[in-house]
């Protein structure tokens, strides 16, 4: 039960960050690559915890951080995750929740989630965890590495 499994996976995110004039929102993955606007690719070890009635697939506020390029109270960005984000590949078909800035949300996505506010110029870690909620007491999916587990969709 207590058992952690490491692997380098493909953590498909979709970045769909609509900048004004001034792009001042920037994210990286584990204090490295960075994340752009558009579609990105992000590779993160995954740590599953497992628990009664869902099991931890990956905290990304491990992984992620975020700030403002610019910061103070004029310049905050406003971030949300949109409906449509959801598992994928040899986990489409399993369903869970998102916790995402301190509330959780069914996932698939079918609304879009609360706003974060990033204002500040010091990163961040994105309050992000994915569950997965097991389907039975056996059984079990094998997922390779460098394979797409979910979609999520951010706006800006």
């Amino acid at each position: 039960m207590g058992k952690t499994i490491s692997m380098k996976l493909l953590f498909g995110i979709y970045l769909l960050l609509m900048a004004g004039k001034v792009f001042a929102f920037s994210c990286n993955v584990d204090g490295g690559s960075s994340i752009g606007a558009g579609t990105t690719s992000v590779y993160v070890n995954l740590d599953p915890v497992i628990q009664p009635g869902q099991n931890l697939v990956v905290d990304l506020s491990q992984h992620i951080s975020c700030w403002n390029d610019y910061g103070g109270w004029y310049d905050t960005d406003h971030i949300n995750l949109v409906q449509g984000s959801a598992f994928a590949g040899s986990l489409q078909s399993y369903k869970g929740s998102l916790y995402w800035n301190n509330v959780t949300y069914p996932f698939p996505l079918t609304t879009n989630t609360n706003v974060l506010d990033i204002g500040d110029k010091t990163p961040m870690p994105l309050p992000l965890k994915l569950y997965i909620t097991p389907v039975g007491a056996a059984g079990g999916v094998v997922i390779k590495a460098g394979e797409v587990i979910a979609r999520i969709h951010m706006y800006k």
